[in-house]
């Protein structure tokens, strides 16, 4: 009876020892083999035309911070159509993205992406061109241009070509033709900045040959809108333009080039990411832009959204004024030309 009542007692300690082993492991487990993955933090990018040059550009260098800081990044073209944008707005409001960065093809969505972006709790930001109230004022964080006073040095790079070329010599012959896209709150002021620098370099310069011709930003837009001013103006043997992005100087040259009048024409770009092409060539009619470092502005966006993100931080919220809800970072730029854009803009001339 003994023997049988030494063999149930090991058997007991041995099966609270085991019972034992069994919480601890359980509660070993539960403190780290079962806990929540860290979840990664999510950035999206809407994008109002990623076939431009400086949007790829852009995106590749949101893509490159995001990436860097642990984060996923992802991009969406909406090619100009703001039914692609809301069908894009609602893609990624289904994956619940973290931080939307967005760039509307036209700012009259502003405020569907802000109610549509607050209701599914995502914070959203603006890159270029920003999300606007019916007043103008800015409902959301912003990178832009500082549209103004970078559409003054196109316009005072163009005065001082006319004034040190004589382009202006003839006056009846002679036309600036300004491309603008006049739904964009922030292309408007480079136009006017273009002009009104443009006048007070050139005070002489006839009014009624200052033509303003709306396009949508593309290539193909500018020079079709181009090619019709010329053949509207068969007077005109000196064309002198301004576009707000380099595809639309592109196309303005293209279109000269076709009318065969580029020899005679100056033809002013912003962005200098096609630019730098023409000034490569023996002769090109596009002979200078305002420089924006595509890499910079994607990289400020970048890390803004994941400071958003990881520290709680607003965007840009150090650029707000007074009044405003929201900054909104003044993005520069640097006119460059044949004989300085390989020491202004380093790697970005290749």
């Amino acid at each position: 009876m003994k023997k049988v009542w030494s063999i149930l007692s090991v058997l007991v300690v041995t099966a609270l020892v085991l019972a034992g082993c069994g919480t601890n492991a359980a509660q070993n487990q539960s403190k780290g083999g079962n806990a929540a993955p860290k979840k990664t933090p999510k950035v999206a990018f809407i994008c109002k035309d990623l076939s431009q040059q400086w949007f790829i550009g852009t995106s590749n260098a949101m893509k490159k911070a995001v990436e860097a800081r642990g984060g996923k990044f992802f991009a969406l073209d909406c090619a100009m159509s703001p039914d692609k944008y809301m069908t894009n707005l609602d893609n990624v409001i289904s994956q619940k993205v973290d931080v939307l960065i967005v760039c509307p093809p036209d700012q009259k969505l502003s405020q569907a992406t802000v109610q549509r972006c607050q209701a599914a709790g995502i914070k959203v930001m603006a890159d270029d061109d920003g999300l606007i109230d019916a007043n103008g004022h800015h409902i959301a964080p912003a990178l832009e241009l500082d549209a103004y006073k970078v559409g003054q040095s196109q316009g005072d790079w163009l005065g001082n070509y006319v004034i040190a070329h004589k382009s202006d010599a003839e006056p009846a012959s002679t036309a600036l033709l300004v491309l603008t896209v006049p739904t964009v709150s922030s292309i408007v002021p480079r136009s006017q900045g273009a002009i009104d620098e443009f006048k007070k370099k050139v005070p002489d310069f006839p009014a009624s040959k200052i033509i303003q011709s709306p396009y949508d930003g593309t290539s193909d837009k500018a020079f079709n809108v181009a090619a019709a001013t010329i053949t509207a103006h068969p007077e005109i043997k000196t064309w002198l333009v301004v576009a707000p992005n380099d595809e639309g100087a592109q196309g303005a040259t293209r279109a000269l080039e076709q009318a065969g009048k580029d020899k005679q024409a100056t033809v002013v770009g912003l962005g200098a990411y096609l630019a730098k092409d023409e000034f490569k060539k023996p002769y090109s009619a596009f002979k200078a832009a305002a420089y924006l470092n595509e890499s910079e502005d994607g990289t400020i966006a970048g890390n803004a959204a994941m400071d958003w993100i990881q520290k709680g931080l607003v965007p840009y919220a150090k650029y707000k004024k007074p009044g405003s809800k929201f900054g909104v970072y003044p993005f520069g730029a640097e006119m460059v030309d044949r004989s300085n854009y390989k020491q202004i803009m380093g790697a970005d001339a290749n």
